[in-house]
Parts: C-alpha cells; structure tokens; sequence
C-alpha cells in the first residue's frame, strides 16, 4: 500500500485550523492569570494550571464589554473562542467574557460577615484623626512586598526624620491573620511609642484579599487603643478591616501619605506665616508709632515737670563734677606748678641772672617816648578846646550878642516862633531881663 503523499505545513496547520475551531467557537475554561500585558491596543496574557498554559488574547472591540479585566494570580473563568494563527502556528483563546472563579460565593459570604459585624457596631465607633505631627508610626505588612517599599519611599520623601517601625506579617494564606493579630498586639505596647499604625497590603483577588475580613482582626482593628489607618489593595477593593480603621487609603502609599506631614507644604505653610505675622507687626507698630505721636502732640504740657527734672538733674550733675575731689586736686596741681614757676624766676634775679643793661637800655627809650607822646596829646587836645569854645552858646554875649529864651529855657530862633503876649527870658553878659512879646 503507497504511503500517502506529504503535505506542506502551512497545509496541514489550515486543515487543523477548520477542524478545531468549528469545534471550539464556544468554550468555557478556568485557569489562573499569569504574564498579564498589553501590547498596542489588545491584552495578552497566559491561563495557566499545574502542567498546563494556554495563551489568551482579549481584542480591543472585546475590552470594554467585560465585566471583569483579569490580573496576574487570579483565578478566573473564561469563555470564547480557540483560533489558530497559521502562519505562527500558535493557539489562542480569544476571550469574550472574563470572571472571578467562585467569586459569587465569597461576595455573599463577605456581605453576611459585614451585616454580622455592623451589628455589632465595628463599623459604627467615632473615627479617630491621625496625628498631624507623628514621632514614630508601627508599619503592618509583608516583608519584601510592594507595599512596604511604597511606604517606606513616601515617608522618606515627605518626612525623612520620623521613626518606622516595621511588624512584618504574612498579607494572604493561613499565616496572614495569626500574625497581623501578634503584630497589631506588639505595636499597640507603649514600650514602643507608636503614635499611629498602618496596615498595608497590595492589590490583589478577593480570595488574595479574604484574611483581612476575618472577624478576629476586625475587631482588633476596631478596639485598637492607638489610631489606625489601613491601606489593603488598590481603589476598587475593600475589606472589613477597612470598615473598622480610623482612616481608610485607597492604597499602601496614599495611607503613607496621609498618615505623614508634608516637610514643603510645611516649608510653604510656615513661609506665609512668617510673612503673615511680619505683615501684622508692621502694622501694629505702626498704630502704636500714630499713638505715641498724638500722645506727644496732645500731653507735651505733661511732660514739662519731666523736662524741668532732668534740667535739674544736668544742674546736679555739673555741680557734682565741679566739686568731685579730682577736679580739686587738678587745681590744685596747676597751682602749685604756678608758684614753682614764680619760685624759679624769683631765684634767678637773686642769683644775678637777670638781664640789667637790657632794662637800662629800655628806660632810657621809654623816656623820650612817653614825652613825644605826651606833647601830641597836648596838642590835639588844644584844638579839640578851641572848636569846644566856638561851639559855646555864651561866647556871643561877650560880643554884644543878647540871647532870647522862652519860658522853658528853650532859645527863639524865629520871630514867627511864639505868639502875642508870651514871656521872654533875655541873657546878657552881665545879666538878665523879662520882656513880653508884643
């Protein structure tokens, strides 16, 4: 029997491609997400279980109609369509429907468990603030994860100076609510001195999520003595924990940041206090300066016995340094410097040390001086008697002259100067008479 005659690749993978997807234009498969990414437009990811991985793609067409877009490490039921690309030879699952594998159960089993804990009023206490200005906050999460690295670098940056103190606890599995619980215990201890705490985990499946609604470490978070702010997965997801905290973040990092200060909003807020402050110091001296000048204008009266005082004392205090015993003693210094002075030129013309022909010599032109000086002073003053006589009143009289006075003693030098019937006074050299003016 001839041996069938061979076919190209290309041929055989088209007779494969319209056997099977004929077959598979509906399927439904549950596997776990892994190496989630999107390439241009479209979603690629690969569906795996324990010895098996199947490659799915979700379309740009198909993105927005599911219900629910799938992550890495969850578990989730898939229904579409196996399509073969020939010219790469690989299988794929074009996905048109996406779920959480048993995730309707867990919902209603979380929605019992809230009702259960809101009635016995976990969720329902005043929430406390976070202090403003912490010293030192107690950090609950998992060694190594993504969501104590984003704490850590979000305190770093905000506030480098704060203390962290870190209780690592497992964030899913058996572990995760026995050690959240020791570590929420340890930290509530006032050896430690948190002054806040906050319970962190990343993103992660419902079921990923399921230790931190347990009722245990609800309640725990709900009694905790020390204010708790809780940032378990990312926006869409919430727990009970969340419920009972003080403060609820959306994620890990945005608990960091509201649970720490902000050094240049700080740096900024106290800048426009600064400024704030100084602008109304301005303003006060300023009032007070407008004060103190009415004040002066309107009471300098006032402060005339304040003025007459310190004239008084300046009075004193001059006396004072006249008298001071110093000043005394100056004096008296200069005094005896004087006589000593005296003392020496007295000893010198006892001595013979004077100069006498010198002062001969000095008299004997002093004397022919004095009498040229003499003479001329004769002579001008001659002169000086002569002009005094011819301005004499009584010098005529002695040529004949009569001089004519008033009543007063005043003389008449006009006829014109006196009325009808006045008195006369008529001085001679050898006498006097009355007359009356006709």
């Amino acid at each position: 029997m001839a041996e069938p005659a061979p076919i190209s690749v290309k041929r055989l993978l088209e007779q494969i491609k319209a056997k099977l997807e004929p077959a598979f234009a509906a399927v439904c498969v549950l596997g776990e997400v892994s190496n989630f990414r999107g390439s241009g437009r479209h979603w690629y990811f690969t569906l795996k279980e324990e010895g098996a991985a199947l490659q799915c793609a979700v379309w740009a067409g198909q993105q927005r109609l599911l219900k629910h877009i799938p992550r890495d490490g969850q578990r989730v039921v898939l229904k579409g369509s196996l399509n073969l690309y020939v010219a790469g030879g690989s299988l794929t699952l074009a996905i048109t429907h996406c779920e959480l594998a048993g995730v309707g159960d867990l919902q209603a089993r979380l929605r019992q468990l809230e009702a259960e804990l809101r009635a016995e009023g976990l969720f329902d206490g005043p929430k406390r603030p976070l202090p403003r200005f912490p010293k030192r906050l107690g950090i609950i999460a998992a060694l190594g994860g993504a969501a104590l690295r984003d704490v850590l670098e979000v305190t770093q940056r905000r506030t480098p100076g704060i203390d962290i103190l870190v209780a690592p606890a497992a964030a899913q599995g058996e572990r995760c609510v026995p050690e959240n619980l020791l570590a929420l215990q340890e930290l509530q201890d006032e050896f430690w001195g948190c002054d806040a705490i906050l319970m962190v985990r990343g993103g992660g499946s419902l079921e990923d999520l399921w230790g931190f609604n347990d009722p245990e470490l609800v309640r725990a978070v709900a009694t905790c003595r020390i204010p708790i702010a809780t940032g378990v997965g990312h926006e869409i997801d919430t727990t009970l924990v969340d419920l009972a905290s003080d403060l609820r973040a959306a994620t890990p990092s945005q608990a960091a940041e509201l649970a720490t200060p902000d050094r240049r909003q700080l740096s900024s807020e106290l800048k426009q206090r600064t400024q704030a402050l100084i602008a109304k110091l301005d303003w006060r001296l300023r009032g007070f300066e407008t004060t103190l000048n009415l004040l002066v204008d309107r009471g300098l009266l006032r402060c005339a016995p304040l003025i007459a005082t310190q004239d008084r004392l300046g009075k004193l205090g001059q006396r004072l340094h006249l008298a001071h015993p110093q000043r005394r003693l100056d004096q008296a210094t200069n005094r005896l410097a004087l006589l000593r002075q005296r003392l020496l030129h007295t000893a010198s013309l006892a001595a013979g040390e004077a100069d006498f022909s010198r002062i001969r010599q000095a008299q004997q032109r002093l004397s022919p001086a004095t009498t040229r000086v003499l003479e001329t002073r004769a002579g001008r003053l001659a002169v000086l008697g002569a002009r005094l006589g011819g301005l004499d009143p009584t010098g005529p009289l002695e040529r004949g002259f009569v001089l004519v006075t008033d009543g007063s003693g005043r003389p008449v030098t006009s006829s014109e100067a006196l009325p009808s019937d006045t008195d006369l006074d008529l001085r001679w050299k050898d006498g006097t008479r009355k007359a009356r003016l006709r």
